[in-house]
């Protein structure tokens, strides 16, 4: 275990032992079988008390996140599987079953629930129904999940959305900082910073910076602003430049080579008459040029030495034992005196200056500290990191307990898994909710980790949490547990690198090595010409370091070609599995050792699979559609439609285009196209309209159109970016917002994880990746570059130590993180020592991890040929006589020529592929459609996607069709002045339907006020347009005439006979529905529109095309009035249709040619369906020739109270009722369900 000199008993089985009960703390060693264990301690708690939505779940990624749940469903699956085959079983055999289980989970849960087993059967049943409300996910997204959730309990209520972009917050304000700090300084600091080089750019103070925001809670050590007095340097400058230099040669008596005292001086000044030149030569210039430079002469390049020179010459020891005599007589010479005073003064200065450079880095990052949560809560925004904070707030005081005992309460058990790459910020949060002193016991915390893995320092992680939590709960009685078996490697290789790390346990920063076993998972053995798994880990000692990426590529060549001439497989059950390029990984601490190897392997034909670490923003189809997206925003720009046009994804080459442009119609119909695609963006959403995009323009066939090696990375990236930007459309409102986002990750292509490009599906090869990225991972054979190389740390710029102080509320003594500016006049030696250590520790760690990736093999790499290295795998190899020895352990012999390339000795026929034909059916989404989307003179500007995907809240009068007659005409009988003068359009309409849907059909008494309110409320332009015409023509107001009006209009269309003489008048309140909706199912499959538009012209009615809705399942509308007359229901459809200003023109001749030009016919026809299927499903007795009547049309502005004027009552035969019912179908095949 990490700490073995503890006593308290560690269980090494916890998938048996644990009990879902207070704190639980595993160490998992590399190989052990985590995620195993990790999964079916899940299906433990699932079958115990836990339900998913009560548990938490959180890792360091999110593909380890995706990679444990998928494990979990899996494992619980597998459960289930097992317990049904336990239902028939008898006691007896249940219990020989238990005895001979080799798993753990499933011995143990058998055990539990032997009398129990339909119990636990359909609890796990119930599991996988609710295993979605889960939680898994990161510590960043679960931290964001609670301030979401509990924002009331928090207090935390402000909205705000994780920024894709923290960086560029961090790098605007060390801008503003440090422009506001240079503003503030005198003129003559800020130049002597510059001409120091210690004022840089802002990019130079970026990574301190950012490595003191990752580091938030520890104590930033403060640094104090030196003062420069650059008065006094000045007046030194000005009193050395007045040096008499005539004075020099009286030290000639030392410097000249026949001089009295040259022999005592040291041998340094004598060599080539340093000295002499020094004072004669090199001074004289110098001081010239101070007099005409002054400051700049300082810093000069070519003034470096003779500085250097000058300062040894005036503050050290020159002259070897002499008298006392001549010692005083030199260094009290007037010149000696005059360069001394001077060097002192400038070494004071580059001093203080340095000095500042620390105070200046100090000082931003403080700042930026600050500043940073004010900037992003301006921005609604926060990152990852300040989330945690956020929430750690949240949890202080009253107000914090009351909410850790909501969150706690809410979620009882939460698994952190690696957990030894846990911050201090993130270790405070779950302390207070689930390690809390007075409540750990009322839940369960599992905490997973390995210490020997705690290698992202650089990200905030830190061995000092770590220790202190394994503390925190050791003291409140926390249960450990070890995982000691190592599953992932084969017997010989576990067996030496335990032996080998046995020999230094103690890693540093309080961890300790734990001897591990072989595990009992089965692995095929390597094979060679020596035998099995021989000699698994192997030295190549070099005697050249530059060497090594050489014979790294012929090593690996002399692999291969052992594979090719079958000497070196793996013996699988299937049969020999011979050494290929994908079974070999090459790993090193940093990515030159790993471009020097991929260089050497590329020259001997060796493919090469490394992580890309190119952002998908970067790639020419990113700027295509870059160029599409702008042309959709700007439809009418032709600029940027030919862009587009000239893109891979439309593409048009140079001559194609010039030719479009020849053509009548040029650009007119992508135009039209980008207007329709950019309208469907704004009302359906980004992906309707860019799928229809790239469906309309045929983009898939036109990236694959030619053959191309980048033809596969083209369509990759593609869908990458189609995924983002879907996913982004989420979180960017608005069709503008979208875009100029996508544009900003053009500019500025980032190496985000989301953003990266994906692997193609022939990328293989020997794969190259740093240590850090191979963790987690596993290979068969490993090459470890460096691996006794010299650790130093580069561009070191905080300084990490500890400090012992009193936590303010248990009183007790606590080792606290410190973290400072790192400056060597600022730091002591022992804060110094104590990061030097911290550093070495995690370079300990990271070469455990490097080591622990082989399952076969490994090949070290030793570069130090003087047997003196103590880093790297050195620490435990040891040299010399104290050299690692193990039976499974050997020094590899260096190749001393480059292996032949072997070519394989049997190709195997290619396969016959048995390609399927390219189907020519469709699959769509269930979707909804309209009589106003199947009506084909409906369709507006924006298109009718092929979906038919339509919107669904249109406005009551959206369908009506007004006609215009230019020619004056001689009315017979004109309509009354309202209904000439009464607005046209959707608006007007729709007032017209709610006064109907409002009003008491019998009861005139309260018309008046609903007209005046609903014009006043609801419609107050409408008002305005109506008063404006009455003033124009009779040159006055007079609302209350107005209003009279409308009142007279309504009577008038309510008296009007309409079928059999009946009147709307008649109807009382419960005798009809007003604006009736459903929701007509149709078949299954493509709406048959061909067979309507033929059922009507059998009936003798003609109409325009209709729409085609290919994966409509649903029709949906709206019925005006729903009304039974004493014998049957009808409909009727209120139309505000302006066909002419005499009675004339609403004739039943002139409104059944209306109907027909708006398709008027079809939306009686399906208002009857849906009538006919309401009352199949609501009448008992229903019978459709005697239940069902028909539909009435009434143009309101020619209903006079007269009848044959201003409406059309159809009543179709009920045999084209059912016929139209029969082409639109059910959903279900099946009616006799009735399922309207």
């Amino acid at each position: 275990m990490n700490h073995p000199q503890s006593l308290r008993k560690i269980s090494f089985n916890p998938i048996v032992d644990m009990q879902f009960k207070g704190l639980h703390w595993i160490e998992a060693s590399a190989g052990t079988g985590k995620t195993f264990t990790l999964s079916s301690l899940m299906v433990r708690i699932f079958l115990n008390q836990y339900l998913p939505n009560q548990v938490i779940a959180t890792t360091f990624t999110r593909k380890a996140a995706a990679e444990l749940k998928n494990r979990i469903r899996l494992r619980l699956v597998e459960t289930l599987r097992y317990f049904e085959g336990c239902q028939k079983l008898t006691d007896a055999e249940i219990q020989a079953k238990i005895a001979a289980e080799t798993d753990p989970l499933l011995q143990k849960i058998l055990t539990d629930y032997a009398t129990r087993v339909d119990f636990a059967r359909e609890r796990l049943k119930l599991v996988l129904d609710q295993l979605d409300e889960l939680f898994v996910g990161t510590l960043d997204s679960f931290s964001q999940k609670l301030l979401r959730e509990f924002s009331f309990e928090s207090g935390k209520i402000e909205r705000a959305d994780i920024t894709d972009d923290a960086k560029s917050y961090t790098h605007q304000l060390i801008h503003d900082v440090l422009r506001e700090w240079i503003q503030l300084q005198p003129q003559n600091v800020v130049n002597y910073l510059l001409l120091n080089q210690k004022l840089k750019s802002q990019d130079a103070y970026v990574p301190v910076v950012e490595n003191t925001l990752n580091f938030a809670s520890a104590q930033f050590q403060e640094v104090t602003a030196p003062e420069l007095d650059l008065n006094q340097f000045e007046q030194l400058v000005d009193n050395f430049i007045q040096l008499d230099l005539s004075l020099i040669p009286t030290l000639s008596e030392y410097y000249s080579a026949d001089g009295q005292y040259h022999s005592v001086i040291g041998k340094k000044w004598r060599t080539d008459s340093l000295m002499q030149r020094t004072l004669c030569d090199d001074l004289p210039a110098f001081i010239q040029a101070l007099a005409e430079q002054r400051s700049y002469a300082l810093f000069a390049p070519h003034f470096e030495k003779t500085l250097k020179n000058l300062t040894d010459l005036a503050t050290k020891k020159v002259l070897n034992k002499c008298a006392e005599e001549v010692l005083n007589q030199f260094e009290q010479h007037v010149v000696i005196q005059s360069l001394k005073s001077f060097c002192e003064a400038l070494s004071k200065l580059n001093m203080d200056l340095d000095l500042l450079d620390a105070y200046l880095k100090f000082y931003l990052s403080r700042e930026v500290k600050k500043r940073l949560p004010q900037v992003l809560q301006q921005k609604s925004e926060t990152t990852f990191a300040q989330q945690i904070r956020t929430l750690s707030e949240a949890l202080q005081g009253e107000q914090g307990l009351r909410f850790a005992k909501f969150v706690q309460a809410h979620y009882p058990l939460i698994l952190v898994d690696e957990f030894q790459d846990t911050n201090q910020d993130q270790d405070d949060m779950l302390a207070r909710i689930w390690r809390d002193q007075k409540r750990y016991m009322q839940g369960c915390m599992i905490m997973v980790g390995d210490p020997k893995q705690a290698i992202y320092g650089f990200r905030g992680g830190d061995m000092l949490t770590y220790n202190k939590a394994r503390a925190d709960v050791l003291s409140k009685q926390g249960q450990e547990y070890s995982l000691r078996h190592n599953h992932r490697s084969v017997k010989a290789l576990v067996e030496a690198i335990d032996a080998l790390f046995q020999r230094q346990m103690d890693f540093g920063e309080e961890v300790f090595y734990s001897p591990v076993e072989v595990g009992v998972r089965p692995h095929p053995p390597l094979i060679d010409g020596q035998g099995e798994n021989h000699q698994p880990l192997r030295w190549l000692q070099l005697n050249d370091k530059k060497q090594e990426p050489i014979q790294v590529a012929w090593k690996i060549r002399d692999l291969l070609n052992q594979g090719i001439e079958e000497k070196l497989y793996l013996a699988e059950k299937t049969g020999p599995k011979y050494l290929i390029e994908n079974d070999i990984a090459i790993l090193s601490k940093n990515h030159d050792g790993l471009d020097k190897v991929q260089y050497e392997l590329e020259r001997l034909g060796i493919r090469v699979n490394r992580p890309s670490k190119r952002s998908v923003f970067d790639h020419q189809v990113a700027k295509d559609v870059g160029a599409v997206l702008t042309a959709i925003m700007h439809p009418y720009d032709e600029g940027k439609i030919k862009r587009a046009l000239l893109s891979r994804l439309l593409a048009f080459n140079l001559q194609q285009l010039i030719q479009l442009e020849a053509q009548a119609d040029g650009l007119s119909q992508f135009i039209y196209d980008f207007d329709c695609i950019r309208e469907m963006w704004l009302e359906k959403g980004f992906l309707t309209a860019w799928q229809y995009c790239l469906n309309l323009f045929q983009v898939w066939k036109n990236l694959v159109a030619t053959q191309s090696r980048d033809n596969e990375r083209t369509v990759v990236n593609l869908r990458h970016l189609t995924e983002l930007l879907s996913q982004h459309s989420e979180q960017y409102q608005g069709a503008q917002k979208l875009y100029h986002w996508y544009l900003k990750q053009l500019q500025s292509p980032a190496e985000r994880e989301w953003e990266l490009e994906r692997k193609l599906s022939n990328e293989a090869g020997v794969q190259l990746m740093t240590i850090h990225q191979s963790k987690g991972l596993e290979f068969k054979i490993v090459f470890l570059l460096g691996a006794d190389k010299d650790f130093r740390e580069m561009n070191k710029t905080l300084n990490f130590s500890t400090v012992d102080h009193v936590h303010p509320v248990t009183g007790k003594v606590e080792v606290q993180r410190v973290v400072a500016v790192n400056d060597k006049n600022l730091l002591q030696q022992g804060a110094i020592d104590q990061h030097n250590a911290r550093a070495v520790a995690e370079q300990h760690r990271l070469w455990y991890v490097a080591m622990t990736r082989a399952s076969h093999r490994v090949y070290a790499m030793l570069q130090d040929q003087d047997g003196k290295s103590n880093h790297g795998l050195a620490f435990w190899r040891g040299q010399a006589a104290q050299t690692f020895a193990h039976p499974g352990s050997t020094d590899e012999a260096l190749l001393n020529e480059k292996p032949i390339k072997l070519q394989l000795r049997q190709q195997h026929e290619p396969l016959q592929l048995q390609a399927l034909e390219f189907p020519t059916q469709r699959f769509y989404p269930r979707s909804k459609t309209s009589f106003s989307a199947l009506a084909q003179h409906l369709t507006r500007k924006q298109a009718i996607d092929a979906l038919a995907v339509n919107t669904e809240q249109m406005l009551s009068a959206a369908d009506e069709i007004h006609v215009i007659e230019p020619v004056e005409t001689v009315s017979n009988q004109p309509l009354s002045w309202i209904k000439r003068n009464f607005p046209m359009g959707t608006v007007a309409g729709t007032f017209l339907h709610e006064i109907f849907e409002h009003i008491d059909f019998k009861d005139q008494q309260d018309w008046p006020l609903e007209i005046r309110r609903r014009f006043k409320n609801d419609y107050p332009g409408l008002w305005l347009e109506l008063c404006a015409k009455y003033e124009q023509e009779f040159q006055q107001q007079d609302e209350e005439q107005l209003i009279a009006w409308m009142s007279e209009w309504l009577q008038q269309v309510l008296t009007t006979p309409l079928h059999q003489d009946f009147q709307l008048n008649q109807l009382t309140e419960h005798e009809h529905l007003a604006e009736f909706p459903f929701y007509l199912s149709l078949s299954d499959h493509v709406l048959a529109i061909q067979r309507i538009h033929q059922l009507y012209a059998e009936y003798g009615i003609d109409m325009l095309d209709f729409n085609q809705a290919n994966s409509a399942r649903y029709l949906t509308g709206s019925i005006d009035l729903v009304y039974f007359d004493g014998q049957q229901y009808h409909i009727a459809d209120y139309k505000s249709n302006f066909l002419g200003t005499d009675q004339a023109h609403y004739a039943g001749t002139e409104i059944r040619q209306s109907m027909s030009q708006a398709s008027y016919w079809l939306q009686a026809g399906l208002y009857l369906v849906a009538l006919h299927r309401y009352l199949t499903i609501q009448m008992q007795d229903y019978d459709i020739e005697l239940h069902l009547g028909g539909a009435s049309y009434l143009y309101l502005r020619g209903m006079n109270g007269q009848a044959e004027h201003g409406f059309y009552h159809w009543k179709p035969d009920a045999e084209f009722v059912l016929r139209l019912d029969a082409i639109l179908g059910y959903f279900a095949e099946d009616k006799s369900s009735k399922i309207a």
